[in-house]
């Protein structure tokens, strides 16, 4: 999750124009707007707005609030998949810290991709180059639809 950070208005103001996402809590989103006036604004915000320089499981009450900064991280709580997971670590830090910590180990066994399997990005949200194709438009281009 994003218990630690900051976000660009370009990257969540999707949410505030042209019309204000309907899971976003109101008083929330009349700070944002206050932060970002425009959907061109280049101003930042922090992540979770309880604790933004702690890491603990704050961030999932903000979640449970409609306080996400982000569709996708809002989603983790509107979504019936995911919602108990939410809740949980909402209301048990130390379970957070259990599951973040497993994670941290599980991708730690990872393989490094190298070449052109992978790419360290100068944006974490836009590929380098368009050459670089994605699963999705390689299974689509590959003959197997033919």
């Amino acid at each position: 999750g994003h218990t630690i950070g900051i976000g660009h208005c370009s990257s969540f103001s999707n949410r505030l124009y042209p019309t204000q996402d309907a899971t976003l809590n109101k008083s929330y989103a009349k700070n944002l707007y206050g932060t970002c006036p425009t959907s061109s604004s280049d101003n930042t915000t922090v992540l979770d707005i309880r604790s933004p320089n702690a890491f603990d499981n704050k961030y999932y009450v903000d979640l449970m609030n409609r306080q996400g900064l982000f569709t996708s991280d809002q989603d983790l709580y509107t979504d019936s998949r995911t919602k108990s997971i939410v809740k949980d670590f909402a209301v048990n830090q130390n379970l957070f810290y259990q599951k973040f910590a497993l994670a941290m180990a599980k991708m730690s066994q990872l393989s490094v991709l190298t070449g052109s399997s992978g790419e360290i990005r100068s944006n974490c949200s836009v590929r380098n180059t368009a050459s670089i194709a994605t699963l999705v438009e390689e299974v689509i281009d590959s003959s197997a639809f033919i």
